[in-house]
Parts: C-alpha cells; structure tokens; sequence
C-alpha cells in the first residue's frame, strides 16, 4: 500500500471552515476602521474651531497695542512740534527766523523725540529754510510737495499726518507730520515737517517677536499706507480703499473686525482696527493662516498618524491572518499537485529506509519492473538492483549526510530477471521525524549507445589528422625559412629552420604555449589581437615583431601568418618566420641620424638655409620660414639671388669655398619681412666639400638680431635721457646757488650794517635794516620750506588734515596775501566770486599753498600793468570719469611752449621762457602737483587762444556724509 502520500490528503470540511474564518476578520477590520475615522474627523473639527477663535482674539489684542503705541508716537510728535510752530508764528514766518538760532532748537527737539529722524522749517517759498541734522541747511525746494500745497491753500493750523515720501536729503522713506506757520496777519508763513522714522515703527515690531507670517499696516483713514512691517517699498503709499471702498468704510466703521483673506493665494486672517483716539490711523493685521493653523496641523497629524498607525497594526495582523490561511490552503494544493506528479512521473521514485525496506514506488517503478505496488512494498531494495550490497547502501547514507545528493551507475533487474543499465540519483529526505533515501532511477541504455559511437567517430579523426600531418611536414622540412603551426595558441608543428633559428627541440617546443616565444603573455596579446584582425579582412598578416630564443635573447623577425583552412581560424595558423634583425638596426640607426639632425636644425631659434652647387636652395627650416612671413614651399628650389638680389652676396659670397676649412664667413644683412618690415640677421655660412674637393652644398645660420638693435637703440635714448637730466641738475644747482646766497648776502650785508651804525644810525634807518634782514629771511625760509615739502612728498610723509571748506573763500584769503606783490607790479587781479559756494574736502593750508604758488606763477610771468583772471569751474570731470569742481588763474604772460605744457610739473624744470639765474627752483609747480594728487584731483596748464598761460586745479567732488532726517 502506498501508505506515504495518503497522510497528506485534505478533507472538504477544512475548506469552508476557512471561509467562514475569512469572512468574520475581514467584518471586524472593517466596523474598527469605520470607528476609527469617525473619532479622528470629529477631534480635527473640534480644534480647529478652537484654534481659530484663539488666533481672531490675539489679532484683536495685537491691533489695540499697536493703535496704542501709534497713537502715543504721533502725539509725542505733535508735541514736540507744537512750540516751535508757536515760535514761528511769532517770528512772523520761517521766512524771518534766524537759521542758527532755529537749527538749534530743532537739533534739541530731533534728540528728545527718538522716533522723529529730522525736523525742518519751510520758507512760504518751499524752500528749506532750517534743519535739525545739518547747518547750513541745503536749499531743496519742497513746493511740490502735497503737504506743502494743502497747508498754502488752506488756513489750518492742526497738525497733518501726509503721504510717506522719500527724502530728497537722504533718499529714504519718512511719514511727514506737517503743521502750517500763520503769520500775525493770517498770512502764510510756511511749514513745519517732522519727518517720523519708519524704522522705529519696525525695530518696535520686531521686538514683539511677532508669528512667523505677520504682516502689519499701519493706514491712515483715507487708506493710505504709512508703512508695513515686514518693510516693503511697494506697499508704501498704496490706497487700500480703492479696492473697494463701500467694504473699507463700513469696516471702519465698525471698529474692530477679523476676517479672512488672501494675498498671492495664500489664505490669511486679517484684524482690522480703527484707532479710538482722534488720530486719523488703522491697523491692519494680516497673518497666514497656515502658520495659525501650524499647531492644530501639527495635533491633526500626530492624531492621524497614530490612527494610521493603530489600523495599519489592524490591518498587518489582519493581512498575516489571511496569508496564514491562504498558505494552508496553498500547502494542500500543492501536496495534491506534488503527489500526482511523483506517481505520473516518467522516472522511477522509489523511497527506502535505513534497512533498504521500500517504503514509496511510482506508477512508473511498476511498469519498469513488472510488479505491482503492494508487490514492491514488500521488497527491499537490493532485490530490485542486485549489485548494490547492504555494506554499499549504508555507506550511502553516511555520504548524504555531508552531500545533498549521490550519483549511481548500476543495472536494474525486473520480474523477468532482465537487466537494464541505469543511473540512480540519491537523496536524503526527512518525513514525519522518519529519514529515508530517495533514488531517482534514469534508464542510460541511449546515452552509452551514443558515447560507443562518438568514440568510433573519434578514433577515425584521429587517423585522418595523424596522415595530414605526415604530409604537412614533409613539405614544412624542405623549407629554409622557419615555419610553425598553432592551433589555439598552442605550438603543434615546427620544422627544423624553426628548431635552429629559437633553438628548442621539435620535442621541446611541441604542445607549448605561443605566448613562449614572446617577451610575456601581455606582448602575445598585443600583438595576438592585430594577427587574427588583419587575417580576418585580408586573409593574411604581415609585420615586425620582438620574438625570443631559447636562451632568452631577442631578435626581429618579419612574421607571414595564414589560416590553415580559409574561413575557420579554430583549426589553426600557418607562420612563416624571417629574422630581420640585421636590417632593422641598419634601417634604424640610419633614421635616427637623420632625425637628430632634423631635430637640431628645425629646433633651433636662428634660420637655415641649404643651397646646392647650382645655387638651389634644396632646405629652409621653420625658424627662418617664421621670421619672415615665408612658405617653405615657395622658397625650396628658388636662388638666393633671385629672392634678395642686393643681399645674397652678404648670406652666401662668391668666395665662400675659398675659406673652406679655415674660417666660416659671419657679417650683417638685412633682409624685407613679407610684412614689409626690415629685419636684421647676422650671418655665419660656410661651405661643404664632396670627395672631388668641388663644391657640393653650402649652409648658412641666420640670428635675428632685432632685439639687440632694439637693446642698442633704448641705450643710446637712456644714455641722452641721463645727460638731460645731468644738465637739468646742474641748472637747478646754478638756481639754488643763486637763490641761497642772494637773501643770505643781503641778510648778512644790513646785519653788518646795522652793528656798525649801532648808536649813530638813526631809528628809522635801523627800522630799514631790519626789515631788509626780516624780507630776506622770509624768502629764504620760503626756499627751504619748498624743499622740505619736496622731500615729504617724496617720502610719501605728508599728512593732510581735510575738512569741509569753500574754495572761493581760501582763493580771496591767498589773493589778499599776495596784494603788495600785485601793486608792485601795478598788476589787477579779477576774482570771479558770485554765485553759491563751492563745498569740497581739502587741507586748507596745502590747497592754500597750491593757490599761492599758482598766483606767484602768474605774477612772475604777468608783465607791468596787466591782468590775472581767476575763474572757478562749477562742473569738470577727472579722468577716471568723477565729477569734479576747482579753479584756473589766467596770466597775460609770453605763455608757455606747446612741448612744455606737462613738463612745467616736474621737479627742477623750468619753462625755458624764464632766463636768468633768478628765475627760481622749479620747485613751486612739482610741489603743488603733489598736493593735488594727493586729494586724488588734478593740475594741468594750457595756453590761452589771446595769449597767455592757463594753470588749472581740479578737486573730486566728495559727498558729505549723509544727514539723517529731512525730507
């Protein structure tokens, strides 16, 4: 009896008591879901309700603190500018106010009112008149303002709060408090502007550390936007009535409202504020919603989460639940499949324990063996396959227990006692805490017919193959050349050209690898893979390669390689092989000889020209090609005398040959560039001598030597340039020399005087000579200052101390300084003066200086009863393109020569319009030069179309630093 499989047979019942199963989980899963759901929506929609209520009480609370704090502002502004309207009206306008006095009175009021940044007054003109932050006040014209135009037009005198404007002082935004001036009369007096800082509105709001997503307005009645927080430009000054202005009215109305909104598509809530005091202001609060709603989304997804949570844990047991079951209703379908395919199977199954007793046989052991299955179940394995012994079965299971299976060769025997040749795969399986062999018996009768066949078929090929050799090396011993045959990399023949040239045995060399005769397995493979490529699309290959002896040396050898049979390189390559080595080196060495000297000559910087005994030029190389524009096709075969008819005596003589062997032949020639140019070369050329001692070639080495005629030109200008300033030293020292000892002598001459006239000289000559000594120290103390300010300048030493100063007003203090040299010169000196200031950044001293010097300059040249101009330049550029403003001083002097004019700047040198040893240092311009520069300006002379000299200063226009306040 089949006793195994039939334990694992299922019975109907199971399978509905299974259904029944699935059917109550999958109801239960599905109430607790449904449950679950309901619990979380109900929980989201109770606090969400709560959250918005929450968020609509702290925007109403924020709002009235913001109104509060608005509203202390502007009435602390108010009051601060309460007194100083009063004052005005008194006065009688802003008109008639003294700017110090005011400036002051607004300073102090600028200080005690934080969240002001300026205070101005404003002439009935629209003119800034005072200001709190600066003096004197810049004149910026205000008329256009709104808040100017409506305290003009109407006669009240309450303070208005006006539209955000940008300042025209400072360029930033300010919220203007404006009150009207009223003179005694009624009149229109002008205007006091406070100008209130938006950023102390923001600095406050910021320390409130407000929600993330908080955007304040703080409106006027109207609508008008007086600032925002976050800042941001494009909202100030926007209506927001304009929107719609029935719905902003009756929230105004109202009071105090939250609403929602939206702004770019993100949803906000906004609180809504109507200032309670008598200040025409409103707060807008508007906050995003989903920041408010942030810890509610927070709570919602915790919730969920742990719901999801809870129900997939529901949902996993419910789901391993139903796999559970699914794979034991899949387990007993496939029991029933494996059961119906073990018997149905074509091979013989039979199972047997430890003892051999036959436990399980197939339908197919029945038919094999002619017994029944209740027959088999009473045999032991060994009567089924005889030649198995009890010793040889139980070695088997001791093999499987370290092996998962064991092969067998045997023969089966059937109910007829016939034998059958098989093949027996053993297994060890466990079943039921049972251990038993599972042999799995596979007839091999086919399988050994077929091997005795191939193995007939073997033994022809064989002979077939040993009586194409014979053949092959009959053939392959008459030849001289080295022959081999490989067969897959592996050397099957060799003839005995090949056994002498590598120096192995036929016997040795046989069955070897080919990779043998290389240096390593890596060159075969190199060279391998071009062989089998070129025998592929020409059908043979021939080439050089490195091969190797026995005795490890190395030579070259030209390899004939061929397939065997066409089309099928597995049955092998024929190679020819021929030592080539002689002819390489030969080959080699020659080349090389004729690359070094290609190398050499094309390497070198100089040209070359190669020409024959027909004068032919038969080389060139590259150098000389570059150097003059040339094609080295156009030259090669051309006559040097035909290219450069003048100079080709000088690059190759008629008397070369003459030297040869004693001296080569060097000189210069110059020779036109295809550009157009002339350029120099020296030449060394020499000649060579054939074996008939005539004259074969001749050669010539050309260098350019533009460079050293270069080198040799800048030596002789340097060399002038040191002799023009040696001259323009000794001048200068000739000067000095004139100028120390004049005021020296002098000084010495009435001191000498004045001690022998002591006590018979009258006062008033004494007087004199003191005066004379006093002159004469002045200008020599004149000199030396010049020389010590030269020095300080050289030395990079100068200190400035710059400050705001006019210029036109330093320009007046140096002209009257210079009043008596004028009048000596009976000289009119014209001042251009009117107009507004001229603000820029200086030392006044040193630009004092500048001015003088360039005074004294035009005196010097100015003859007896002329003119000097000066004349202040409002707008001029420099020459980095800033903006700049200075002055020009005029002579009506000889002028200065037009290769002079930057040359006047420079230390020691003088015009040469001056003669004389008295006509000074040269010291006066070069310093002013360096004081210019050094107030990153410019100084520079021209001569007038009338005659006359123009010595002018430029300075930068450097902005001051910004006052903070004011419109």
């Amino acid at each position: 009896m089949n006793w195994i499989p039939s334990r694992l047979l299922r019975t109907d019942g199971s399978t509905s008591s299974l259904s029944l199963l699935r059917g109550g989980l999958i109801l239960l899963y599905t109430v607790l879901t449904i449950v679950t759901l309901l619990a979380l929506v109900w929980m989201s929609v109770r606090d969400y309700q709560e959250t918005i209520k929450e968020a609509e009480r702290g925007s109403l609370s924020l709002a009235r603190s913001l109104d509060e704090h608005a509203t202390r502002t502007m009435v602390s502004v108010e009051q601060s500018m309460q007194n100083i309207v009063e004052n005005l009206n008194q006065f009688g306008g802003a008109d008639r106010a003294d700017e110090l006095q005011m400036h002051l009175v607004l300073q102090d009021k600028v200080k005690l009112t934080p969240q002001v940044r300026g205070i101005i007054t404003i002439d009935s003109k629209g003119l800034i008149q005072s200001h709190g932050l600066e003096y004197p006040a810049r004149r910026i014209n205000l008329a256009d303002r709104s808040y100017f135009q409506y305290h003009q037009q109407f006669k009240d005198t309450r303070p208005m709060i006006g539209n955000p404007v940008l300042s025209r002082s400072d360029g930033k935004w300010l919220i203007p408090v404006t009150q009207r001036i009223q003179k005694p009369d009624g009149q229109f007096g002008g205007v006091v502007l406070a100008g209130v800082e938006p950023q102390y509105f923001i600095q406050f709001y910021k320390s409130l550390k407000l929600p993330a997503g908080s955007h304040v307005h703080l409106l006027r009645s109207d609508g008008i936007i007086l600032l925002s927080y976050p800042f941001d430009e494009t909202q100030i000054g926007r209506n927001l009535r304009e929107t719609d202005p029935l719905l902003f009215e009756q929230r105004r109305l109202q009071g105090s409202s939250v609403y929602p909104s939206s702004d770019d598509n993100i949803k906000q809530l906004t609180a809504f504020h109507t200032s309670q005091s008598t200040l025409p202001l409103i707060i807008l609060i508007s906050t995003d919603r989903s920041i408010l709603l942030n810890r509610f989304n927070n709570d919602l997804i915790t919730r969920s989460i742990a719901g999801l949570s809870f129900m997939l844990i529901i949902s996993c047991l419910l789901y391993l639940l139903l796999q559970q079951l699914r794979r034991i209703e899949s387990i007993e379908a496939r029991l029933h499949l494996t059961q119906f395919t073990v018997d149905e199977a074509p091979d013989i199954i039979v199972w047997a324990d430890f003892s051999g007793q036959i436990c399980y046989a197939n339908r197919a052991t029945s038919i094999s063996t002619g017994y029944q299955t209740e027959e088999l179940l009473k045999l032991r394995f060994f009567d089924i396959f005889p030649q198995i012994k009890h010793a040889e079965w139980q070695g088997f299971w001791q093999t499987l227990k370290q092996a998962k299976r064991l092969l067998y060769t045997t023969h089966q025997i059937n109910q007829k006692d016939m034998q059958l040749p098989v093949e027996i795969t053993f297994s060890h399986i466990t079943f039921q805490d049972a251990a038993y062999l599972c042999a799995t018996v596979r007839d091999i009768t086919e399988q050994q017919n077929s091997e005795h066949e191939l193995r007939r078929h073997r033994d022809h090929l064989q002979d077939l193959v040993d009586e194409r050799t014979t053949e092959i090396r009959s053939v392959l011993d008459a030849s001289p050349l080295a022959i081999m045959l490989s067969i897959k990399n592996t050397i099957r023949l060799v003839n005995p050209a090949f056994e002498t040239l590598f120096g192995y045995s036929g016997s040795e060399i046989t069955d070897m690898p080919t990779d043998t005769l290389h240096a390593s397995a890596q060159q075969f493979s190199s060279y391998n893979h071009p062989i089998r490529e070129a025998i592929k699309n020409k059908g043979i290959f021939r080439g050089e390669m490195e091969l190797f002896r026995h005795d490890g040396s190395s030579f070259w050898a030209m390899v004939y390689a061929k397939e065997l049979i066409a089309g099928d390189m597995s049955k092998g390559l024929i190679c020819v092989i021929e030592d080539v080595s002689a002819a390489r080196i030969a080959a080699h060495a020659l080349k090389q000889s004729e690359r070094l000297k290609r190398t050499i000559i094309e390497g070198t910087a100089d040209g070359f020209i190669l020409i024959d005994n027909k004068n032919r030029i038969v080389d060139i190389n590259q150098a000389f090609c570059q150097q003059l524009g040339l094609k080295r096709e156009s030259l090669i075969g051309q006559q040097p005398d035909q290219l450069w008819p003048d100079n080709a005596d000088a690059i190759f003589p008629k008397n070369l040959a003459i030297h040869n062997g004693s001296s080569n032949h060097v000189g210069e020639v110059t020779l036109r560039s295809r550009d157009g140019k002339n350029r120099p070369f020296l030449i060394n050329s020499a000649c060579i001598i054939d074996e008939n001692q005539q004259l074969e070639y001749a050669f010539a080495f050309l260098t350019n030597i533009s460079k050293l005629k270069e080198v040799e030109h800048n030596l002789l200008e340097a060399k002038e340039a040191a002799e023009a300033a040696n001259m323009a030293k000794s001048i200068f020292l000739a000067n000095m020399s004139h100028e120390l000892r004049t005021p020296m002598h002098a000084i010495l001459s009435f001191s000498e005087i004045g001690q022998s006239k002591v006590g018979t000289a009258g006062s008033a000559n004494l007087i004199r000579y003191f005066e004379r000594i006093h002159s004469s120290g002045n200008r020599l103390l004149i000199l030396l200052n010049d020389l010590l300010d030269m020095s300080r300048l050289e030395a990079n030493k100068m200190r400035y101390s710059k400050t705001r100063y006019d210029i036109k007003s330093i320009t007046k203090s140096a002209s009257a300084e210079l009043v008596t040299l004028l009048s000596s010169k009976q000289l009119h000196l014209h001042l251009d003066s009117e107009g507004p200031p001229f603000i820029l950044f200086f030392d006044k001293a040193r630009i004092t200086q500048v001015i003088i010097n360039l005074l004294s300059n035009a005196i010097k040249f100015s003859p007896a009863g002329q003119d000097i101009d000066i004349h202040f330049i409002e707008v001029g550029q420099l020459k980095n393109g800033d903006q700049a403003m200075g002055l020009s001083v005029r002579d009506h002097g000889p002028g200065i020569p037009e290769d002079e004019l930057d040359l006047v700047f420079d230390k020691f040198i003088q015009s040469s319009r001056l003669h004389g040893p008295a006509s000074g240092t040269g010291l006066g311009l070069a310093i002013s030069r360096q004081i210019i520069e050094g107030h990153g300006g410019e100084i520079f002379a021209q001569n007038h179309p009338d005659g006359g000299a123009i010595l002018s200063i430029l300075l930068p226009l450097e902005q001051p630093p910004t006052a903070e306040g004011g419109p």
